[in-house]
């Protein structure tokens, strides 16, 4: 919400301020799940094992904090770097056992 207001100096011109309240009902982020999101996204490519143990803890504290905090985009965010993840760790697996043979 903006509130505007005009003070007028000793010499008579006027300034004009405009300020900046937040409403009381908007949500900020939440910053530790949002850390997590991120290391989770990252490796879940990279290294699976860093996503599982960091994309479960930042799911389950957006899904703690989500009435308090905006999460909506870490949760989304978290199951899908799940989802890369297992699908990383699945494809190495069917690569080691000759399941799946790469072209050379």
């Amino acid at each position: 919400m903006a509130n505007e207001f005009n003070e007028q100096n000793s010499n008579g011109e006027v300034t004009q301020y405009n300020t900046y309240t937040p409403e009381p009902n908007e949500k900020k982020l939440h910053t530790p799940s949002l850390v997590l999101m991120v290391i989770g996204a990252v490796f879940s490519l990279l290294l699976p094992l860093a996503a599982y143990i960091c994309c479960p803890i930042s799911l389950i504290m957006s899904i703690v904090k989500r009435k308090e905090y905006k999460t909506k985009y870490a949760i989304v965010i978290n199951i899908i770097a799940l989802v890369v993840a297992l699908a990383n760790s699945t494809l190495a697996v069917l690569i080691e056992n000759g399941t799946i043979t790469l072209p050379m």
